[in-house]
């Protein structure tokens, strides 16, 4: 039993380290954040087109790459988790370009014992999310996208399967630097359960703004966004550019206020910062967010155009 109880527990500190609160949705991976450079900016990525991470962000974005593109992200949670996040984005097919990535999280391996606590080995399990996006601009200024997901998770012997789409929509203002978004998110249903109750899928209404400053070298977005089950937030970030091959983030998540245990580290919950540097047409970003008293995640990402 204290097992089992384990595995609980820690199923439901992965949705509490992906969204701020427990909630009663299932396949609560799909709502942790990727990628250094917009976990860096607090997840304020929303109306920032023309990164690979706009296919979990925003699949309109990815209607701005022009060349082929993919990026590697390495996410170090907490406990024994781990996840990460590959996409890659081709253009040219027909009007727009074609996305596929795969999201995951591994929660480590657990012992497994009888009802007497004798050992009998151990078990694993694991979430992965699969999806194909689309791209395209139908009109000066505006890029439209969606993506279809095929979702997954196991515990052991069990697993339970989803399907969900995406849509997302981007508008820039290009003579005021000024670009606004909107999008539905893991709209979809389960098609089986770990044993006999299926679950919600974390449905969100996200929408936001991003605008780059004309004397002043930085990059800001704001976002505000609400699952299902939860109630509303809002992340802040900023990209400055100091140089043109390196660049300094902040943001933040309110989800943080969320994460209080009253202690003095309370403060920093749902803070970020990160830095990227660009060599070549290759970039490499790191991001550390706090989660206040309960710890600290670590993203690493590397992507190129070629």
């Amino acid at each position: 039993m204290k097992r089992a109880a384990f595995l609980i527990l820690s199923f439901s500190l992965a949705g509490l380290l992906s969204a701020g609160t427990p909630a009663t949705s299932g396949f609560q991976f799909l709502k942790m954040q990727v990628g250094a450079r917009a976990a860096a900016m607090g997840g304020a990525f929303l109306a920032v087109p023309g990164d690979v991470n706009s296919l979990f962000y925003n699949p309109a974005g990815i209607a701005s790459i022009t060349s082929k593109a993919a990026s590697f992200s390495y996410h170090d949670d907490l406990l024994d988790f781990n996840s990460g996040f590959i996409g890659y984005v081709h253009p040219g097919i027909g009007p727009g370009a074609v996305g596929v990535s795969v999201l995951y999280r591994d929660y480590g391996s657990f012992d497994r014992t009888d009802v007497s606590g004798q050992e009998l080995g151990t078990f694993g399990a694991n979430s992965i999310a699969f999806a194909a996006s689309y791209g395209m601009s139908p009109m000066k200024n505006m890029l439209v996208g969606g993506s279809v997901k095929y979702i997954r998770g196991a515990i052991d012997v069990y697993s339970a399967d989803a399907v969900a789409v995406d849509a997302g929509v981007m508008y820039s203002i290009p003579g005021q630097q000024l670009t606004f978004a909107a999008g539905l998110f893991n709209a979809g249903a389960s098609m089986s359960a770990f044993i006999s109750e299926e679950y919600d899928l974390p449905m969100q209404l996200r929408v936001g703004l991003s605008k780059a400053l004309a004397h002043l070298p930085l990059l800001i977005g704001l976002n505000v966004y609400k699952y299902n089950d939860e109630p509303w937030y809002f992340t802040l970030g900023g990209e400055f550019t100091l140089t043109p091959n390196l660049f300094l983030r902040l943001g933040y998540d309110s989800y943080g206020r969320d994460l209080d245990v009253d202690s003095s580290k309370d403060t920093l919950a749902g803070a970020a910062i990160g830095v990227g540097f660009l060599w070549q047409n290759i970039s490499f970003d790191y991001a550390y967010s706090s989660l206040g008293a309960l710890g600290s995640l670590n993203r690493f990402t590397i992507s190129g155009r070629f």
